[in-house]
């Protein structure tokens, strides 16, 4: 793609790059082929640029990764293997182009790759301390020095020792801890493995920021047995321990507080000591990662060490400025994120009122209010409406409406009604009809809110809010709603209710056997509201409410069955005709 002098040719680039992309489409079985026919005679360069072709990059998306059968897997970890042998026999390729081959064996997968993968890595370990030491000694001037110093190529084979998930690759992993520059990525390694086999996979989430979705199940696993731990955990704290003994480099103490980021995320057992000395070590930022991983493995921490780190960060922005002002002040959200998870959690609306307005912003506080929603403790609801109370810009924010609905109890129910009553929850900023379905949902499942809301609209839609009360009550009104809300069109002449209002009433929807997502409309007895509708009927005209409603549940009847419970006629004995019979005002002389 260069000529003669090395300048870029486009045209050649452009053919160069239409070719790759029509290979990337190619089947693998011929892929494969090609490959074999011109591995024995390829230079390392040419091995190079064909070991990338079996390494095509999915994004994580496994539809749309090459499918190769067992038996190329085969053949293509046996090339990995002897490119790998030819490229070591050197001894001074470069450093890059071996990396390229450990990425090519996670594409394969296989324990036989383990030995040379191991060859490879301690080669590329001792090349680059090799490089790093060049460079400190050029005080960072040798240029070729300093840009291999500046490129480990170390997660090329962390990404293929993930890839052979096996008891073998883990005993390797364990001689790799201490290790300055590898250690953390081994850790990481084990780590994958014991989340892969004790972790459920949750493959329809799509969480925000960070998941606390499981902290509650595992503090409660921990509280049932703090001893429990983990082979994986006693081999990174293992490490741990001799790394911080006294007379131990800052490298090595770096690598500690790394290594007790990834173990503290596992079973662990009491650890205390060694995680208090660790905590002690680590520097602002990556003490609030190690504190995040003792959080999500379900350890109590300190509200109080949050709060310092919030200060000290604090503290760190008026020097550099940019903390709080570029990069979306992740900084400071590492540290807001972990106070719903402190003890004791009802300090924390007093820490978030000590911090600046513009930190106080409803976007920079969603992903600690979403945390409250996973909070486990007993406060959470509190301190969750105890921050909107402070800053009534957060009755605006759907973060904080969704974590309030969240708690699913009755008195955040209760809590919610009241807000919407008195207008505190009006604004532009809000999608008013989905709110109204929430609160609907809410008013339907606890049958001590439906009987307050009841109570508040005794005597009708007098305010705006009220009414809106009233549109939530009929999302989903049962018998006694539709009542009350058929007597309020009759009063003011304003109707409430849609035919899903009805519809709700009178059928429900059953999950399809054999077919996920669907569901049956079956329908049930509504024998006493048609009793009471009819009862409430008038002239049985367009201007009818109590009429129109029974007129739309005989419409249903016809559409979906009629239970066999439930007579034709409302009522019967009530000597009132049904359906009453009007004259049509398009028709002329009675025909």
């Amino acid at each position: 793609m260069r000529d003669a002098s090395g300048k870029y040719d486009q045209a050649a680039g452009d053919r160069y790059h239409g070719l790759r992309n029509r290979i990337g489409h190619t089947p693998g079985a011929s892929l494969v082929a090609a490959v074999q026919a011109r591995a024995a005679d390829a230079d390392n360069e040419e091995i190079v640029q064909l070991a990338e072709l079996f390494s095509r990059e999915t994004n994580g998306d496994d539809e749309r990764a090459r499918p190769f059968s067992e038996e190329a897997l085969a053949v293509i970890g046996a090339l990995a293997r002897e490119w790998a042998e030819r490229m070591l026999a050197g001894g001074d390729e470069k450093r890059w182009r071996v990396a390229t081959i450990a990425t090519m064996m996670s594409r394969a997968p296989s324990v036989a790759h383990l030995p040379l993968l191991k060859r490879m890595l301690d080669d590329n370990l001792h090349r680059y301390r090799a490089f790093r030491e060049k460079a400190a000694a050029s005080g960072w001037k040798d240029r070729d020095a300093v840009h291999e110093a500046q490129h480990p190529h170390m997660h090329e084979y962390q990404r293929a020792f993930l890839a052979i998930n096996a008891p073998e690759t883990a005993a390797l992993m364990r001689a790799y801890l201490t290790d300055e520059h590898f250690g953390e990525l081994a850790a990481r390694v084990l780590a994958a493995q014991w989340f892969e086999a004790n972790d459920p996979k949750d493959d329809k989430k799509f969480p925000i920021g960070v998941d606390f979705s499981r902290v509650e199940a595992r503090r409660g696993a921990r509280a049932a047995d703090p001893a429990k731990t983990s082979s994986e955990a006693e081999a990174i704290f293992g490490a741990i321990d001799t790394l911080i003994v006294d007379g131990s480099s800052d490298a090595q103490l770096r690598l500690a507080v790394a290594l007790g980021i990834v173990g503290s995320r596992l079973p662990h057992g009491q650890r205390d000591a060694t995680i208090q000395k660790l905590i002690s070590l680590a520097p602002r930022q990556v003490r609030a990662a190690l504190l995040l991983s003792l959080v999500l493995a379900g350890e109590d921490i300190d509200i109080k060490l949050v709060a310092d780190g919030i200060a000290e960060t604090f503290e760190a922005a008026k020097k550099e400025t940019w903390i709080l002002t570029q990069s979306d002040a992740y900084q400071l959200r590492d540290w807001l994120r972990l106070l719903p998870f402190a003890t004791p959690v009802t300090d924390l609306p007093a820490i978030v009122r000590g911090m600046p307005d513009a930190q106080r912003h409803p976007q920079m506080l969603e992903e600690m209010v979403r945390g409250l929603g996973s909070s486990s403790s007993d406060d959470a609801e509190d301190v969750t409406f105890k921050l909107a109370e402070d800053d009534t810009r957060l009755y605006q924010n759907h973060a904080w409406r969704a974590t309030a609905l969240s708690f699913g109890t009755i008195s955040a129910a209760r809590r919610l009604i009241d807000l919407t009553v008195s207008g505190a929850l009006d604004g532009k900023s809000y999608d008013g009809w989905h709110w109204q379905r929430e609160l609907g949902g809410l008013i339907s499942e606890f049958s001590e809110i439906r009987a307050y809301v009841n109570d508040l609209l005794k005597d009708g839609p007098t305010t705006k809010q009220l009414a809106f009360l009233a549109s939530a009550v009929a999302e989903d009104p049962g018998t006694e709603g539709i009542l009350m809300l058929i007597d309020f069109e009759m009063k003011t002449g304003r109707s409430f209710m849609t035919w899903q209002s009805i519809q709700s009433a009178v059928t429900e929807h059953v999950p399809a056997e054999n077919w996920e997502g669907a569901y049956n409309v079956v329908p049930v007895p509504a024998v006493e509201l048609r009793r009471k509708l009819l009862a409430m009927t008038d002239s049985g005209g367009k201007d009818d409410p109590a009429a129109r409603c029974l007129n739309l549940i005989d419409k249903l009847r016809d559409e979906y069955g009629a239970p066999e419970s439930e007579p034709r006629h409302p009522d019967l004995a009530s000597e009132r005709p049904w359906p009453i019979l009007t004259p049509d005002p398009d028709a002329e002389d009675g025909k």
